[in-house]
């Protein structure tokens, strides 16, 4: 699907994923072989260099998060807290001279801030977490809009069928 998408005439530069793809450490390797940034969900039990996610963001001090909006749902914005923190270079795959940065990032409810959700990252140097935050919120669309083509296929059928 990615080898695809890049074939085609639109260009691709960030991917996004749920945690079923995410904390497979190949497809995140194939992601940044083929050139993609991207923001990919991970489960609490995400290893990262060593300890979990959870533990790792468990740690960040309250100044580390950031209200931000990831876009409007049909109640209005989708605000949450954000904390994110880079992640050290690996020599083996980027070299002398990273071309993209290595960020874990967490996303933790205002109303519920036990819920929280885990991703990690590879982007271009100049790459902020708001930049982060907008790619992650892409996923949320595409499931949306995703999820409402198979309700009307769904709706389609059962109406063709009672036809």
């Amino acid at each position: 699907m990615v080898l695809r998408a890049q074939a085609g005439p639109l260009p691709v530069a960030w991917a996004a994923a749920d945690a079923a793809y995410g904390q497979d450490s190949r497809f995140r390797r194939f992601l940044e072989d083929a050139g993609l940034s991207y923001v990919v969900a991970v489960p609490k039990s995400q290893q990262v260099h060593g300890p979990r996610i959870e533990h790792l963001i468990g740690q960040a001090p309250g100044e580390a998060w950031q209200r931000l909006s990831c876009g409007d749902g049909a109640k209005g914005p989708r605000l949450y807290d954000w904390a994110a923190a880079r992640l050290p270079v690996v020599w083996e795959f980027d070299g002398d001279e990273p071309t993209r940065q290595r960020w874990m990032l967490s996303r933790r409810s205002i109303t519920k801030p036990e819920e929280l959700a885990y991703f990690l990252a590879s982007a271009p140097l100049d790459a902020t977490v708001a930049d982060l935050v907008r790619v992650a919120e892409c996923r949320w669309r595409i499931e949306d809009a995703s999820r409402a083509r198979r309700t009307n296929a769904a709706w389609t059928s059962t109406k063709s069928a009672a036809t």
